[in-house]
């Protein structure tokens, strides 16, 4: 029988939160989960919730003695907190800039840089050592971190989200349906709805492919580009040709090396 001390770790973002639960020592989650995230639910709320996915996937939340969380949501912070102490038994850990970090940051506003893009530079250091990194992460924002190979956080870009300007657009548009995001068969469509997906496809692709071409650029050096994030494998499957590698659980598992390193 496995009785080996889980780490819970929650990511939660403007859209979606993420819960994933780790055994000690071991890199890949056991388990991980997203639900919509809501400003409005209680710790208690939010408790019951993750009970019923872990009791689900038969997870013994009993054996869980760690529990970290990255949080862009900062009214989210005290439920999250209360729900992991009343619920889980544990001291929460907050992701910040000025925790123990495997990486050093030279950005000149440190306290700006939001605490999943912390994460994920975590990740990339662990796992990418004194290689050039740079994280592209599809979420209610696109972003991209930029990891040199000296393990310093350089800096990075903010573009709009992919899910959020294709809401936007049906939304204050009378005649353009909502569509799933999908790689289209051709770049003209031969319909509204392939249209808008060969748009917004073409389009995030273009835009993906020329952040990077301009970091690079300005920085005259080669890096290697992470992708994560929600729809980071539609992009990459459809051979767009940005990433060099995907993980859609890559912030989940800079939780767990944060975690580590906080002893």
């Amino acid at each position: 029988m496995n009785n080996k001390p889980l780490i819970l770790v929650v990511d939660v973002g403007n859209t979606n939160t993420v819960f994933g639960v780790f055994q000690d020592g071991v890199t890949e989650p056991d388990f991980h989960k997203r639900t919509v995230t809501r400003r409005d639910r209680t710790s208690d709320e939010l408790g019951l919730f993750l009970k019923g996915f872990l009791s689900h996937e038969n997870v013994d939340y009993n054996r869980i003695k760690k529990a970290i969380y990255s949080s862009v949501v900062p009214s989210l912070n005290p439920i999250v907190e209360r729900m992991l102490e009343d619920w889980f038994g544990v001291n929460p850990i907050r992701v910040h800039f000025q925790m123990k970090l495997n990486f050093e940051i030279i950005y000149p506003r440190p306290f700006e840089i939001g605490a999943d893009r912390l994460v994920n530079a975590a990740f990339a250091v662990q796992n990418f050592k004194n290689q050039n990194i740079i994280i592209i992460d599809l979420g209610t924002a696109t972003t991209f971190c930029v990891i040199n190979r000296k393990a310093q956080y350089v800096g990075g870009v903010i573009a709009p989200g992919l899910k959020i300007s294709m809401d936007a657009l049906t939304r204050n548009t009378a005649q353009l349906p909502p569509i799933v995001f999908e790689p289209p068969e051709k770049v003209l469509g031969g319909s509204t709805i392939e249209s808008i997906q060969s748009g917004f496809y073409y389009g995030w692709a273009g835009l993906l492919k020329g952040i990077v071409s301009e970091i690079k650029k300005e920085l005259q050096e080669d890096y290697k580009v992470l992708g994560t994030g929600g729809l980071v494998t539609t992009i990459h499957q459809s051979g767009a040709n940005v990433f060099d590698e995907v993980d859609p659980t890559l912030t989940l598992k800079g939780l767990r090396i944060l975690a580590d390193l906080q002893g």
